[in-house]
């Protein structure tokens, strides 16, 4: 006989007729009572699974595509800083597939893994996609990475001052996209301060002069990744947080002792060159010397025999040596140093047309007659100084020298009752603004007036120099004034 099973929100009604048996009822209503309990687990599951978010629903995606995109800007504004573009198709490659990254991270990376997964993505990306061949991108990826770093750690923070709740601020989909906007702007702010861009430079110089840094880079990553994998991006919402923030200051302090290790190392390397120049040089100038004196001596057994015969060639002969160019430019050189003092402006100055020679720069140089004694009367200090100056105006000169057409650079030295007055003057290619000079301003671009600013600092403290800049007949000219005060007699 047929049977009917009526099924209604979970309930079961069965209606059969009275010829069924009592037996074939009972096994009948215990089938489905087991498919009822089944029937209920199953809708049980679901509701679970979907209360607990493990089902990607609207509002998920959504909240994800929006924080990525702004995450995606963030990326943008601290990357291309750093590498260059060479069309507008590679930056539009990298937006598209860096908002889809964002995207994917959000709604499938876990917190732990962010951090490796998007140093990784980024770097492949560049290196694949933007065609970067250099062990650099990890560098570039990992500047980014610490620039997000930080954001997130001042957005957590102001949050959790305005009162938010830290558990709402991870868990809660809509705070947790105000916080993600909120990271991704401060992070465009910073990423365009004049201070990070300038220190975005100098590391990446640092590592380009340095290549086996990359290395302790690697070093660096894998302990970081160690630290946010164990807590996550609730880092700094946990009870540890103060244990986990002196853990990463330590880590920092010791990866910057590293670099400025390896810095010093740089800078002893560049002394050590400096020094194999000017030995080189003073060998080619004793060769060239006793050559000199070899043919002096020659010149002088000649005479001699002129001065035995008591022939009137002799005075022709002598005339012919004087008229000669037996000044060559290294003995001319010696002799116009030779009219400072010791204490280093020669040193100096001989270091610095050697470096004009290299870079093909001609140059001229004279020195008045009587500066040594002028200078004699200086103290230790202020000879320091003086070569401080002096290396920051020579450097300046060389620099503007080599991109122009011309490249010369004239120096001269002269005296008078109270100073001496060392001019400089150099070619130069562009525009000078005389108004911005004195303040750490340099054509050379941000960054390259800390020399100035060294003279500056140095002109504060005494009024001993005086620094003037000037455009004459094309030339930029840089004079130093040396006052010189005499020892009162006691």
């Amino acid at each position: 006989m047929p049977v009917l099973i009526l099924v209604s929100n979970g309930d079961i009604l069965v209606c059969w007729r009275k010829s069924i048996s009592t037996k074939h009822g009972i096994r009948l209503m215990d089938s489905l009572k087991k498919l009822k309990l089944e029937y209920e687990g199953i809708r049980n599951t679901i509701s679970d699974y979907t209360s607990e978010g493990n089902i990607m629903n609207f509002e998920m995606i959504l909240v994800s595509v929006i924080a990525a995109f702004f995450q995606m800007l963030a990326v943008c504004a601290s990357i291309f800083p750093q590498i260059k573009i060479k069309t507008k198709l590679e930056k539009i490659k990298f937006i598209i597939l860096m908002w889809l990254y964002c995207i994917i991270a959000f709604l499938f990376v876990t917190n732990q893994l962010r951090f490796i997964f998007g140093i990784i993505v980024v770097s492949m990306i560049m290196y694949f996609i933007l065609k970067i061949k250099d062990k650099k991108v990890i560098l570039y990826s990992f500047n980014s990475t610490i620039m997000m770093s930080v954001a997130e750690i001042l957005s957590a923070l102001f949050l959790v001052l305005l009162g938010f709740d830290s558990v709402e601020i991870v868990n809660d989909q809509k705070h947790n996209l105000i916080a993600n906007i909120m990271i991704s702007i401060i992070t465009i702010i910073l990423a365009n301060l004049p201070l990070t861009k300038f220190l975005y430079k100098k590391i990446i110089n640092l590592f380009n002069k340095r290549k086996g840094l990359i290395n302790y880079l690697y070093v660096f990553l894998l302990v970081l990744y160690l630290i946010v994998s164990k807590n996550g991006l609730e880092f700094i919402l946990k009870s540890n947080y103060y244990v986990n923030v002196l853990f990463v200051i330590a880590i920092v302090i010791i990866f910057l002792i590293i670099i400025k290790n390896e810095n010093k190392y740089e800078q002893l390397k560049q002394e050590n060159k400096q020094m194999y120049t000017h030995v080189t040089k003073y060998e080619k100038i004793i060769t060239e010397q006793g050559k000199a004196n070899h043919e002096f001596k020659n010149q002088l057994m000649v005479i001699r025999g002129y001065a035995q015969m008591g022939s009137n060639k002799l005075i022709n002969y002598i005339d012919s040596i004087t008229k000669d160019t037996s000044k060559t430019q290294s003995s001319y050189l010696i002799s116009q140093l030779n009219k400072f003092p010791e204490g280093g402006i020669k040193g100096l100055l001989y270091y610095k047309l050697s470096v004009m020679e290299e870079e093909k720069i001609k140059y001229e140089i004279d020195v008045e007659t009587g500066v040594k004694t002028k200078l004699n009367v200086l103290s230790v200090n202020a000879y320091k100084n003086i070569t401080k100056i002096l290396g920051v105006l020579l450097d300046n000169a060389i620099e503007a020298s080599k991109k122009s057409k011309k490249k010369i650079i004239l120096i001269s030295v002269t005296k008078d009752k109270s100073s001496v007055i060392f001019n400089i003057s150099n070619s130069y290619s562009g525009k000078i603004d005389l108004s911005k000079l004195g303040s750490g301003y340099t054509s050379k671009g941000f960054g390259h007036g800390y020399g100035l600013r060294l003279v500056n600092d140095i002109l504060n403290e005494t009024n001993s120099f005086i620094v003037k800049n000037d455009v004459v007949n094309g030339h930029f000219v840089s004079e130093l004034t040396v006052k010189i005060r005499r020892k009162k007699k006691k």
